[in-house]
């Protein structure tokens, strides 16, 4: 059996498959032979991305306008996937809020339970209306994104790890639930990644501090002691995406690869 990276004639969803990370993920894929569909709130921002995409090659990209917090939204979403080209291979959770920065002790509960539906219950509102239609032949995977936090303590993001150790449990009771179809569930939790949202925040703080962007993420390179000593491209992350959507993954199941650059800091 000879293994290969190629995604050509597969379907992949991408939720939050507009911007940042997913947006990187779903130009990977679709650079791989893969048709796209991008799942989002933002009418504009998913034909800006439809327009990226496309550019890169033949078309096949389609854009779902719908919100993961709206269940009925999900599962109409995931069906027009799945009847666009037939058939769905590879789901891609990535959408997620900004979550709140500050001590968990004087967290409000409605922001922790805010943030868990929006992410965590919003994965699994997606995995569970993807189930029933994605392929069981050997292609079908679902792929979650949780963020560093659930591996590591760092101040004020209590919420965050909560959440995101949430959806790192999830992937592996989903991932036993779903070997038994052939349908494999992995998980990435990506280090400090260079999306716009950082590259907007780091000018900002730039301003504030009378510095340069640059300063700022080297500085923040050296706080966190990220060992490749740098901020990790979009592209980096989505390259872990390839490969877990790939057939070159056909016996990795329930696992959360840590793309960090070596921010993570554990033993074992």
């Amino acid at each position: 059996m000879t293994l290969d990276i190629r995604l050509d004639g597969r379907t992949a969803l991408i939720t939050g498959g507009g911007s940042g990370i997913g947006l990187a993920m779903a130009e990977a894929l679709h650079a791989q032979g893969a048709a796209v569909a991008l799942l989002g709130r933002t009418k504009a921002k998913l034909e800006a991305a439809e327009r990226q995409i496309a550019a890169g090659g033949e078309g096949r990209v389609l854009t779902v306008v719908a919100d993961v917090n709206d269940v009925e939204a999900v599962a109409d979403a995931l069906r027009e996937a799945h009847q666009w080209q037939g058939r769905l291979d590879i789901v891609i959770n990535c959408a997620a809020p900004l979550l709140a920065v500050g001590p968990l002790a004087e967290a409000d509960e409605a922001v922790m339970s805010d943030a868990l539906n929006a992410k965590t219950v919003g994965y699994l509102r997606v995995a569970r209306a993807a189930l029933p239609l994605i392929e069981k032949g050997g292609t079908g995977r679902i792929i979650n994104i949780a963020g560093m936090a659930a591996h590591m303590l760092v101040p004020n993001i209590g919420v965050a790890a909560a959440v995101n150790a949430a959806v790192v449990a999830m992937t592996s009771y989903l991932a036993a639930e779903a070997a038994p179809q052939g349908v494999l569930v992995n998980g990435i939790s990506p280090g400090m990644t260079l999306t716009q949202v950082w590259l907007d925040r780091h000018a900002a703080t730039a301003e504030a501090k009378n510095l340069t962007p640059e300063q700022v993420r080297d500085g923040m390179v050296e706080n966190l002691g990220i060992r490749l000593g740098r901020w990790a491209r979009p592209e980096e992350i989505a390259a872990a995406a390839v490969f877990l959507a790939s057939d070159l993954s056909s016996y990795v199941s329930g696992q959360v690869l840590q793309v960090d650059g070596g921010l993570g800091k554990s033993v074992i």
